[in-house]
């Protein structure tokens, strides 16, 4: 029998446009698994097919020695578009018809201009670097849970940023861990190597000690990538603040402390000491993700990032340059140079859309952290949150409240009863705290009931895992 308790508040704001009509709430396709509106991607670029209107070419078998843009047109032409080319002197078939004729079909979110860019930054790092915290301040708004507990992102996360002459695709990824111990960390690497995969970008987050990335096959990755990489130095805000004569856990968790002689303190410390690691990074850029959007060097990631105009004045306004900040003999990067980040190429998403995730995974994670917020040690990472039930307000609801129930599952009896507290009085103050923060993100009155259940070894289960999302099926 699982322990149940539930609470509500009083009190309503005004529902606000996140995800096109809402964040998620299952109403839109997530792009990054293909399918949008009956239509397939073929890759996160330019070139889509129909997939579910498809159908084997009826026409009669082509000769050999026949163009193969011929072909290739018949491959990808949408049902009951016509298709013409014509004869040059040079190019024997060269085709009389445009991308935006091609892909012709209902939903597909049209190219706002011919120079318009979109693209995949893939945000990677050791754990507790601030990378949810920064992909927060890039967004400007809170997506992701952060905490300063180390992994406690578990999942790779999209966040999009769209503008008038650019789309930037956010994925924050889970800690860089160089031996997994169980199964579900296992998950969380292979959620880290899809996103490196599929970066156009790669963003380094690292901090103030230079915190390197554990596993060296990854970092050896990361100096041979063929995309871009810019790395971001996070908490620079500690300057001064720390003991040169203390060591540093690179964990956070008081776990095999390093060197001191492998640590930095100060900025120029680490500017140099990554761009040595990373000599052909683009920029090497300090700042502190935990101010927000408005912290210097987050506008100038920022607009780096989205190739905006401004960025030599921005670069300018952190002060004097940092040797080591850009390539040698280059004083800043330019924003034409920016703009050559992101390929060129129409949007992904609409442009009102925040992320790809519904809302029922967003209540599922702010339970998580409220159980990293409140409980102690290791016991949060044995739970996993589940939301068995999430009622929307019906229209016109005189009361409107969302109702959601959830279930906390932990690997063992003796960790349920801690979980629950005496008298439930743990379980209680979880599901107050969660509910505020679930509020907050809705902008909606909310009923939540919390119940606790034993689910033995989940980590270590593959099955549970795939249910849990955590693997593929």
């Amino acid at each position: 029998m699982g322990f149940f308790v539930s609470s509500f508040i009083y009190g309503f704001q005004p529902t606000t446009k996140i995800l096109g009509v809402k964040v998620g709430r299952s109403r839109r396709v997530d792009l990054t698994t293909g399918t949008v509106h009956g239509v397939r991607f073929s890759s996160k670029r330019n070139v889509a097919i129909q997939a579910s209107k498809m159908t084997a070419a009826t026409t009669k078998k082509k000769n050999p020695q026949e163009d193969l843009s011929e072909r290739m047109v018949e491959a990808v032409q949408p049902v009951g578009k016509d298709i013409s080319y014509e004869h040059h002197p040079k190019q024997p078939q060269q085709l009389r018809i445009t991308e935006e004729e091609i892909f012709d079909y209902e939903g597909r979110l049209p190219r706002k201009h011919n120079e318009f860019r979109c693209g995949f930054v893939s945000i990677l790092g050791a754990p507790n670097m601030g990378k949810s915290t920064l992909l927060n301040a890039l967004l400007q708004e809170n997506l992701c849970i952060a905490t300063p507990r180390p992994q406690t992102t578990r999942h790779a996360i999209l966040g999009v940023v769209t503008t008038e002459n650019a789309q930037l695709c956010l994925i924050d990824t889970p800690g860089i861990i160089e031996d997994p111990s169980y199964r579900l960390q296992e998950g969380m690497m292979e959620a880290v190597m899809g996103a490196f995969r599929d970066a156009d970008v790669l963003l380094v987050v690292t901090d103030l000690f230079s915190t390197p990335i554990p596993d060296d096959t990854i970092f050896q990755r990361v100096q041979n990538s063929r995309v871009p990489v810019v790395v971001a130095i996070n908490k620079i805000d500690l300057e001064g603040k720390a003991n040169r004569n203390v060591k540093i856990s690179p964990d956070g968790n008081g776990n095999e402390e390093e060197d001191l002689e492998d640590k930095t303190f100060t900025v120029p410390e680490a500017v140099a000491k990554w761009r040595s690691l990373l000599p052909e990074a683009l920029a090497i850029l300090p700042l502190a993700a935990n101010e927000g959007p408005d912290n210097l060097g987050v506008i100038v990631l920022r607009k780096l990032l989205l190739g905006e105009e401004g960025l030599a004045d921005s670069i300018r306004a952190l002060g004097r340059p940092v040797p080591g900040m850009f390539r040698p003999g280059i004083q800043f990067v330019t924003t034409t140079e920016a703009q050559k980040l992101l390929p060129q190429g129409p949007p992904l998403y609409d442009e009102e859309t925040l992320t790809d995730r519904p809302e029922r995974f967003f209540a599922s994670e702010l339970i998580r952290e409220a159980l990293f917020e409140t409980l102690k040690k290791e016991l949060p990472y044995c739970c996993e949150v589940r939301i068995d039930e999430f009622k929307e307000p019906k229209p016109k609801d005189p009361k409107p409240m969302n109702r959601i129930k959830a279930t906390v599952y932990v690997e063992r009896e003796s960790q349920k009863l801690i979980v629950i507290g005496k008298g439930g009085t743990q379980i209680k103050t979880v599901g107050i705290l969660a509910r505020e923060k679930i509020e907050r993100f809705l902008q909606e009155k909310v009923f939540l009931a919390l119940e606790v259940k034993v689910n033995k070894d989940w980590r270590k289960n593959e099955d549970q895992l795939k249910e849990f999302g955590y693997l593929n099926r």
